[in-house]
Order: structure tokens, then C-alpha cells, then sequence
């Protein structure tokens, strides 16, 4: 087997064009996406009754071919309740705390939720669902569902008492046979869903609804069919969905409209046979009461081929069937991820066998299975027959090399013509697995007492540090989650524990605020750490932490510090945590908010005297600003309203001339039995435009990081300024392109030189069409050093002392003992800092205010030199005709390197885009 040669230049382009063809190209849309709005579970904090509620969007979905969702937005539709704050807005499922009885007298008894979703197709679409809630009580809807198949041939005479009961009840008699596959809950359907066959007389019975304010007439119920697939053997037979219309039909007559309103009837038709055999049917009923409070209820109905069609597997593949132990018949294989898995090789060159499991719809049927291998290399046994279980042989050829990817699918197809399929993805590298090393289990008390490691006074923080080692030396990536138990059980929407809200979870070390857990009990929780390699071989360990009541003290919880905008309506919310659960020990709370301070940038002393426009803000002494003798005025003079409430509110001041304006608050709760009083601050912090004290503006970002104008101002702490700098693309990208530029310029380094330094002078050149290098026209004024300016590469360049080559080796990585010193949730390691930076491996940690916690990239020169140089890489081969190459290239060394990027993100990133699309040579896109 060949081996490909780092750094012969002919060799790496010949596999540039080998690699170029295989990114998949985003979908194309053809059907709108589907969006799905219902209420969910509800919790009650044991601790202060608080109730909250999901919204639950999981439901969406994309009827497009291999589509799904990408985006989703939560917001509140409702004006008078434009105050409720939504947890996890951009996610699947997100919350809400329900207010008061006292505040939906005041605002109104429903709050609408409109939920947004964007579909991962090319061009994206979007689409909406509201959904209400009912503060105040509403109608309890509760929907049955039924489903009989006919009975057969013989069984049932027109008028005629068929099954005994006394009665002829056409329905019942003529449809006697169980149409229900599976009912909520059961074979992975979700709460509201059911899986019925074909043929099936279909009954949507709301009937067991009910309004604790009295009986429901029949006009109170109202069905709407939300949605049904497309396709007309379904769409012709089930009644169309009219709004307002009670009932779609009620007796074998389907073409009829009772009078029983509660119930919609359809009977379900049959269906060809095909790969894709089942459809959607949505129903939603509305119950809406006498006080005209509605609540509704969404049921999802799949209608079923009356035949399942088959499944198939493919189990581990092994590299030598005939060894007596497991570990020799796995040796040289390793499991890399869901149907993947990594061949040495050696294990490649003699060849792996793979095996696929099918299973029909029935003994006798999978026994009739026939399977069929499709991929490069693979050679089905010739012994393989029709049944269950056949084999194949996958061997590399001669011309594989490190790092190639092969996919290999198996089909399998029923006596019916029914198939089903899967597929693994094999790739060839000599790589040994790496290991995973966490703490000790550890044990910790609850909420603000507790914390790791132990410390006084306590943080209420765990810190978890990982180690991971690579025996190859390849480089890892990190991810920690929380699981569900010691064995690494997933979290289900059943786990009824603390989820821990983990930051830094694509990093080696992570950290968590300690939850509360009720008085006297206690509580473990389990968080597991995987390393991964290249090649996307992991190892695992978890670490399990047992949380205990800590007799926590009165805990006040004033809320996030949020940006706002200026003139916008300001509610803060107010709220205690303690482990005293007795209504009368926390009757009698009381909640006082006071104004207690300003920041301004730029502060008043070092700008012009206030504006008249500024004091009528409230800018002047004894309102928001101090009064004469350094004292804050509790309300603001009068500009902070009901501050002895829990949600007190006002008018965030227009800032005038400032570029930022924070104003604190602090809320005091007292008066609770057994508790000593306690305080905490929230600040709210009103911008302009934009601002930031380290970033000079927002399309230009040199601070600190590889800059030029390719990254742009980020906020990673969410209170509205600018820190470091983000990129206009996923991390993946940022690093492979600039690999794929440092590669360009290693093979051209006269051409890199000549757009950094500048061309020699030619005589025959006109002046106008000169090459200057891009150190003549960087920044110089960017904070550097006025020595290390002195001595930069474009410091030799003007002094005509160029170097022998432009391209300088990049510092030693800082030294393992020294690396300690660094940690950061946001950084990987010392030597390799690509996130929120234009990365690749000339940033390295940097720690701007020397506390042991690098905060951002620093880089290996100067920022002029740094600038200068990227601004080079991009004039030389942006546009070049081997970039293209180059950047497939990157992308695919990168291999499942994962920096922090979404899904959604990676799925559509130039890394993804097909070598040949012409996107490849062009600007990264506009920043998201």
C-alpha cells in the first residue's frame, strides 16, 4: 500500500484532486417546513412554588427529503406580557415562569407564544405556530384516539346483531379488528402520538374534555386539521380541516356532519407499497369555556403501511473471524462514532469482514431476505444466500492512503419488495485510541455553600478538570455532558433531576453553579468526559457528584445582568431561594429594590458637560445620577417605580452622547422566618450602536487576535460589550481556510514575500501597476511595543534588511510546567487557540490582566506584523486557482476535529461545499 509523503508539494495537490469531489451539496427546497407549538410539562420549584412551563416545538418538522429544522425562535406574541422572559429561546424546547394570579388579573388570563422555524434547506424558509397558555384556569382537553380495521369477509351482516350485545351498532360490528400499532409512549412516540394502519376507521374523540367552571356546550369544541402529508390517496379520503366547523363526521356515513361535536371520525385509505410508507396526520381541538378561556391539544396520527417493511445492521467489523479471543478478531479496528469505525492499515491491506442482521415482518419473511453490499472494495461471501444474516469482505486497494474514507451500505428487500438499508463509514489510519481522565467522584453541599474544589469561603461552583492523552500525540477535542446514570445513559425528557447547565463543555475543564436540592435529601448527578482523536476515536469517563442539603441560608436571586435598549420598557424580577418549604416561614417576604449606582463610558469627567437633551434623561444629580455627597437615591428620584415589589419597572433613559450607560440595581429580601436578610445586584446596561473598550470598531478586530478584517467584535458573556473577536464562519472553517492559505504560501513563498514585502523594483514596470506589500499600509498604532515594532518583519522591510524568507517559524509552544498556569472555558490549550480567534496555529493563550486565566489569543508577533501577514495571505491566494484544492484539502485533515460549532453551522460551511462551487475561491460569508 502506498503512503502519501508530507511536504512533496506534486504529491499533496495530486491528493487535493482526489479529495475535491465529495461535500455534499445543501438541499434544495421544494415543501415549507412545518411548525408545531404545544405547551409542555410543568415543574414547581419546591422551594418558592414557583411553576414553570415548556414550550415544546420538537414536534416541527421539514417534509423535504433528508430536511429538518435548523433554527427555532420562541417570543412572546402577546403585548401586555411582552415582560415574560423565555428560557432557551433558540431552542427545541423552551420555558417560561407562569406569573401570578394577581398579574393575569392585571394583564390578562392568555399568554400567546409564536415559535418560528427555519429548515436547513437551500434557500432556507421559515414558518410559524402560536400557541396560548392559560394563567388563569382553562378548559383540561383530553383526546382519545381509536382505530378499527373492517372486519373480515363473513364476519358481519348488514342489520344484524352481530356481536351479541343486544344492539346493531353498524360501527362497532363492521369494524372489529384492532388498528392501533403503537400508542404514546410506546416503540419511542411521543405524548401525543399514534401509529395505526391503513384501512383503519379513525376516531379523534374529545369527549373526556372538561372546564372546572361548569359543563361544555357542544358550540365550546372546535377540530382544525392542521396538517396531512401530501399525498392524494390520504388527502381525497379524510375530510378537509374547516375552522370553526365542530365535528368532521361521526357515523359510517363519512359524508355526513352529526351533531356529536366532540369526536372527528376519518376512515384511513390504503396505501401503495414503497419505501416510504407511512404519512402524517395532525388534529388540533380547541376547548373554549364560558368565560371564553380556551386551552388546546395537538394529536399526531401515523398512518402505517399494513406491512412493516424490514431493518438491517451491520455489526462491528472484525479482522480476523478466526481468532479465539475478541480482542484478536477486533485488533486493528476501532469504533469511531454511530457507523463508523477506523481499519489500521495492516487491517486494511489483509482485509475486514462485516456482517449485516436483517429483520422482516415476520419469521418466514426474514428468512426470504435478500442483500445486497454496494461500496468500494467490499466483496460480498459467496456463501451469502437469502435469510437473515450474510457477510462481505471490505480490502483496501493499492492506491488507498492515510486518512481515505469509504462507505459501505447494505440493502435488503423482502418478498414483498419492501427494503430497508443502512451503511457504516470506514476509514484507513494507523491511530491508537486515546484515554479520558477525570476527578474523583466527588461530594458536595447544594446552592451557594457548596462548590470543588473546597475553598473558604465556598464558591457554589464545581470545576471539573479533565485530562486527555493521545499515544499517537494527535490532537483532541473535548466534550463533557451530563448523563443519567453511572453507565452513561443519555438524558431523557423522563429525568426528573437537576440538569446542570455546563460551560466550557467543549473544553478540557468545565464548570457548573450547584443546585439546590430539598431540605434533609440529597442528590447524585453524573457528568461524562470524552477525548476524542482525528480520526474520531474517543474514550470516556464519567465522574459521579453527590449533592447534599446544605442548610442553606436565605439566597436572593435579583436576576441576569441584561442589555436593553434605550427608551425600552425595563421590568425587574424579583426572587429568593431557600430550603425552608413552609408557606407561612415565607408568607410574609418582603422584596425592596434600590438604585445604588452608574457606570458610564466615557465617564462625565472625561467628556463634555451633560447635554440638555441628557439631564432630561435623568442624567443630573439625585435621579440617575449621585446625589452631591456620592449617595444613590433608592428609586432614582422617583424614575424606578414600585420598588418595595417583586417586579418593580421603569423606562431605560435614552444615553444621549455616552456609548454605554450601566445602571445597578440591588434587590433586599427579608422578613422570612428563620433567615437572615439577603441581598444580591443585577446590572442592566443600556448601548449605543455598538461599543467595546478593546475592540476598535465592527468591522475591524486586531486586538489580541489574529485580526484583519475577517473577524469581528464578539460578546461571549452576554452583557452587551464586545471582548474579543468572532468569525464570519463556523471555527472549522476559520482553521481550515487559514491552513489552506499557510500551505499556499509554503509552497509560493516568492509570491507570499512579494505581497508581505513588496516586488523589487523593475525598470520596466510601470509605477502604477508596483506591488506594495501589505507591511507598508498596516496599522502600526495597534498597541504594540515601540522595541518589538522595531524589530518586527516589516520593521526589516522598510530598512531594507529582509529576511531570507518571510516565513519565520512560529514561537515554541509554552512549556508544559508553564501551561498549568492557563486555564479557560473558552480556550483548549496553550499551544492551540482557534476559538473566537481567526485560529490555526499561529495564535497562542494569552492572560491580558496576569490572573493564571488566559482570556483570549495573543500572537506570536506583533499585531502590525500579524495584520500584515494575513492581509498578504488573502491578496496572494484568496482568489488563487489552487485554493480551491487547498481548502478540500484543510477540511478533510481537519477530518472531526470539533472546535464548538453547532451542527446546524458545520452542516452548511464552506467545509461542506463541493471543491468545484465556484463559493470556494470567495470571501468567507457575511458574520451570523
Amino acid at each position: 500500500m502506498r503512503r502519501s509523503i508530507a511536504g512533496l508539494a506534486g504529491l499533496v495537490f495530486g491528493l487535493l484532486a482526489v479529495v475535491s469531489g465529495g461535500f455534499p451539496v445543501g438541499a434544495q427546497n421544494q415543501i415549507v417546513p412545518v411548525a408545531i407549538a404545544v405547551i409542555g410539562e410543568r415543574t414547581i420549584d419546591t422551594g418558592t412554588g414557583a411553576v414553570t412551563v415548556e414550550l415544546d416545538g420538537s414536534g416541527s418538522f421539514d417534509p423535504d427529503p433528508g430536511g429538518s429544522i435548523a433554527e427555532y425562535r420562541w417570543e412572546v406574541v402577546t403585548e401586555d406580557y411582552q415582560w415574560v422572559q423565555i428560557i432557551g429561546p433558540d431552542a427545541s424546547i423552551a420555558s417560561f415562569k407562569v406569573p401570578s394570579e394577581e398579574l393575569a388579573a392585571r394583564y390578562g388570563p392568555t399568554i400567546e407564544f409564536r415559535l418560528t422555524v427555519t429548515d436547513s434547506g437551500s434557500p432556507s424558509v421559515s414558518a410559524s405556530a402560536v400557541v396560548a397558555f392559560e394563567v388563569i384556569r382553562s378548559p383540561d382537553v383530553r383526546i382519545s384516539v381509536s382505530a378499527r380495521l373492517p372486519a373480515f369477509q363473513g364476519e358481519q351482516i348488514d342489520g344484524y346483531d352481530d356481536d351479541g350485545d343486544g344492539a346493531v351498532d353498524e360501527i362497532d360490528e363492521r369494524y372489529t379488528r384492532q388498528g392501533v400499532i403503537h400508542r404514546p409512549g410506546e416503540s419511542g412516540n411521543a405524548a401525543n402520538e399514534w401509529d395505526v394502519l391503513e384501512g383503519s376507521l379513525l376516531v379523534v374523540d374529545g369527549s373526556g374534555s372538561f372546564d372546572a367552571e361548569g359543563p361544555l356546550p357542544a358550540s365550546a369544541f372546535n377540530w382544525e386539521r392542521v396538517h396531512v402529508s401530501d399525498v392524494p390517496s390520504v388527502t381525497d379520503t379524510l375530510p378537509d380541516g374547516a375552522r370553526g366547523q365542530k365535528t368532521l363526521s361521526t357515523d359510517e356515513n363519512l359524508n355526513v356532519v352529526e351533531s356529536i361535536s366532540s369526536e372527528t371520525v376519518g376512515r384511513l385509505p390504503f396505501m401503495g407499497r414503497g419505501v416510504d410508507n407511512s404519512y402524517i396526520l395532525y388534529y388540533q381541538l380547541t376547548v373554549t369555556n364560558r368565560r371564553g378561556v380556551s386551552s388546546s391539544q395537538l394529536v399526531k396520527i401515523v398512518i402505517r403501511d399494513d406491512q412493516e417493511g424490514p431493518v438491517v445492521e451491520i455489526e462491528h467489523p472484525v479482522s480476523n473471524p478466526d481468532a479465539s479471543s475478541a480482542e484478536g478478531r477486533l485488533e486493528g479496528v476501532l469504533p469511531a462514532g454511530d457507523d463508523r469505525y477506523v481499519i489500521s492499515t495492516e487491517a486494511a491491506e489483509e482485509g475486514v469482514t462485516l456482517a449485516a442482521v436483517g429483520a422482516a415482518d415476520g419469521s418466514d419473511r426474514t428468512d426470504l431476505l435478500r442483500h445486497t453490499w454496494v461500496g468500494t472494495g467490499i466483496a460480498p461471501s459467496v456463501k451469502n444466500g437469502p435469510g437473515e444474516r450474510t457477510t462481505a469482505v471490505f480490502t483496501a486497494s493499492e492506491e488507498t492512503v492515510e486518512g481515505d474514507l469509504f462507505v459501505i451500505t447494505v440493502e435488503v428487500e423482502d418478498p414483498d419488495g419492501l427494503r430497508g438499508g443502512t451503511s457504516v463509514e470506514l476509514v484507513v489510519a494507523d491511530t491508537k485510541p486515546p484515554t479520558a481522565t477525570v476527578p474523583p467522584d466527588i461530594q458536595t453541599f447544594d446552592g451557594a455553600n457548596g462548590g470543588y474544589p473546597v475553598s473558604d469561603p465556598p464558591t457554589g461552583r464545581v470545576t471539573l478538570r479533565g485530562v486527555g492523552f493521545d499515544p499517537d500525540g494527535d490532537p483532541l477535542t473535548y466534550q463533557w455532558e451530563q448523563v443519567a446514570t453511572a453507565s452513561g445513559d443519555s438524558l431523557t425528557r423522563a429525568y426528573q433531576g437537576p440538569h446542570l447547565e455546563l460551560d466550557g463543555s467543549s473544553a478540557s475543564t468545565t464548570r457548573f453553579t450547584v443546585p439546590e436540592v430539598a431540605r434533609g435529601s440529597e442528590y447524585v448527578v453524573y457528568v461524562q468526559f470524552t477525548v476524542t482523536d482525528q480520526w474520531g476515536v474517543s474514550d470516556s469517563e464519567i465522574v459521579q457528584i453527590t449533592i447534599q442539603d446544605g442548610g442553606d441560608d436565605l439566597s436572593v436571586i435579583a436576576g441576569d445582568s441584561r442589555r436593553v435598549e434605550p427608551g425600552e420598557f425595563v421590568r425587574l424580577f424579583g426572587d429568593f431561594l431557600t430550603d425552608l418549604v413552609s408557606a407561612d416561614a415565607i408568607a410574609g417576604a418582603t422584596h425592596t429594590w434600590a438604585y445604588v449606582g452608574i457606570e458610564t463610558h466615557p465617564r462625565t469627567e472625561h467628556r463634555p458637560p451633560l447635554t440638555d437633551t441628557e439631564k432630561a434623561q435623568g442624567f443630573v444629580s439625585g435621579k440617575w445620577f449621585p446625589n452631591p455627597d456620592g449617595t444613590y437615591e433608592g428609586d432614582a428620584g422617583g424614575l424606578l417605580n414600585n420598588a418595595d415589589s417583586r417586579y418593580p419597572y421603569f423606562d431605560a433613559p435614552n444615553i444621549g452622547e455616552f456609548n454605554s450607560v450601566k445602571l445597578i440595581f440591588e434587590l433586599t429580601v427579608g422578613n422570612v422566618v428563620g433567615q437572615q436578610d439577603d441581598s444580591d445586584t443585577i446590572a442592566i446596561l443600556i448601548l449605543g450602536p455598538y461599543f467595546s473598550g478593546t475592540v476598535a470598531g465592527p468591522d475591524y478586530c486586531a486586538n489580541l487576535s489574529l485580526g484583519g478584517p475577517t473577524t469581528y467584535p464578539l460578546d461571549s458573556d452576554d452583557d452587551g460589550v464586545a471582548d474579543t473577536c468572532s468569525l464570519k464562519g463556523t471555527r472549522r472553517e476559520a482553521v481550515a481556510r487559514q491552513n489552506a492559505l499557510t500551505t499556499l504560501a509554503t509552497l509560493n513563498p516568492d509570491v507570499f514575500a512579494a505581497h508581505l514585502l513588496g516586488a523589487e523594483d523593475d525598470p520596466e514596470t510601470p509605477e502604477s501597476e508596483a506591488l506594495v506589500g501589505t507591511c507598508a499600509t498596516a496599522p502600526d498604532d495597534l498597541g504594540d511595543d515601540p522595541t518589538d515594532l522595531a524589530d518586527d518583519i516589516c520593521a526589516l522591510a522598510l530598512r531594507d534588511e529582509k529576511p531570507e524568507s518571510p516565513l519565520t517559524p512560529v514561537p515554541f509552544a509554552v512549556d508544559p510546567v508553564d501551561a498549568a498556569l492557563f486555564n479557560s472555558g473558552i480556550i483548549h490549550d496553550p499551544t492551540y487557540c482557534t476559538n473566537r480567534s481567526l485560529g490555526g496555529i499561529p495564535t497562542y493563550a494569552f492572560d491580558s490582566d496576569d490572573d493564571g486565566v488566559a482570556d483570549t489569543c495573543a500572537l506570536p508577533y506583533t499585531r502590525r506584523e500579524a495584520i500584515a501577514r494575513h492581509n498578504a495571505l488573502e491578496a496572494a491566494f484568496a482568489t488563487h486557482p489552487q485554493f480551491p484544492a487547498a481548502l478540500s484539502f484543510a477540511c478533510v485533515a481537519l477530518g472531526t476535529l470539533n472546535f464548538g460549532d453547532t451542527p446546524e453551522s458545520l452542516a452548511t460551511d464552506s467545509c461542506n461545499l463541493q471543491s468545484t462551487d465556484s463559493e470556494r475561491g470567495n470571501p468567507l460569508p457575511t458574520p451570523r
